[in-house]
């Protein structure tokens, strides 16, 4: 049984008549009698009674007939839905986000898509960068953006980059920086390793830590009240007018940079919320 067969079944029912049948389906009539002849034998049961005159539908055959048109209209109607899931994509949408993207980007980003994307259902975690990439990676979310190159096969994209800055009340001394109180915010270990390099490319004398926080933004309050410099991205600052950011540089005299990737599979496209995703974060960055 396929498509061919409701579309008989259901020309035939209207006819009621082999003849006319057979033209409007464009048939021979020895081929349309074959053909009623293996759908008795699929079913096992008389499903038309011959007539001189025309055709008969047996009960068996009323029945075939009312299924055809479910079957037809199941088709139909999911035909319809998938077409339509194409033109307006919907499901759910998880992503991972480190904490910096998510507070100065995400807020916006999130309210365009809803606004072109309004059945998707957005699910975000925030985090340090390693602890969101880690769930990543064991499958709990969809969508990956953070900060710092993972050694990812698959599919990935460059969102922002951002330098990284030394932030204090006043400005400062580069060359006399490990004299200056350190307030030392703890943040990922990608970040720390990359920190650490440039530190110790430049001085030769460890930072003189007075104060450690896992918190950023009591990291800048210290900072603010003219306890001590950090060292932070200078997006990181937006929000605390009042510190002074230097760009640090490397060897050669380049801005250090921190880098946001978007990591996701290459199957991003099997499921319509996650392409629209994509797609959507390809158009603005």
């Amino acid at each position: 049984m396929d498509n061919k067969d409701i579309l008989l079944l259901k020309t035939l029912y209207e006819e009621k008549n082999i003849t006319h049948t057979a033209k409007r389906l464009f048939l021979s009539q020895p081929a349309l009698t074959d053909r009623l002849k293996r759908l008795e034998a699929e079913f096992g049961c008389t499903l038309f009674l011959r007539q001189p005159r025309g055709i008969q539908f047996t009960s068996e055959g009323e029945l075939l007939y009312r299924f055809f048109l479910k079957t037809e209209a199941s088709y139909l109607k999911i035909r319809d839905t998938l077409s339509d899931a194409k033109i307006h994509p919907a499901g759910t949408l998880s992503i991972a986000c480190s904490n910096v993207f998510a507070k100065y980007h995400m807020p916006r980003i999130l309210t365009q898509f809803r606004q072109t994307y309004p059945r998707i259902e957005i699910h975000m975690k925030s985090g340090f960068s390693h602890d969101r990439y880690r769930d990543f990676l064991e499958r709990k979310y969809h969508v990956c953006i953070v900060r710092g190159g993972h050694n990812w096969n698959e599919e990935k994209r460059l969102l922002w980059q951002d330098p990284l800055c030394a932030f204090s009340r006043d400005p400062l001394n580069m060359d006399l920086l490990p004299s200056y109180p350190y307030i030392h915010y703890i943040t990922d270990p990608i970040l720390q390793d990359l920190l650490d390099d440039w530190w110790f490319t430049h001085y030769k004398k460890p930072p003189f830590t007075i104060i450690e926080t896992d918190a950023m933004d009591t990291c800048l309050k210290m900072v603010q009240e003219g306890l001590g410099f950090t060292l932070l991205s200078r997006s990181s600052g937006q929000d605390t007018p009042q510190v002074h950011p230097t760009v640090l540089t490397t060897v050669e005299g380049q801005p250090l940079m921190r880098e946001t990737w978007m990591y996701y599979r290459k199957n991003y496209h099997l499921l319509a919320s996650v392409r629209a995703f994509v797609e959507f974060m390809k158009e603005k960055y």
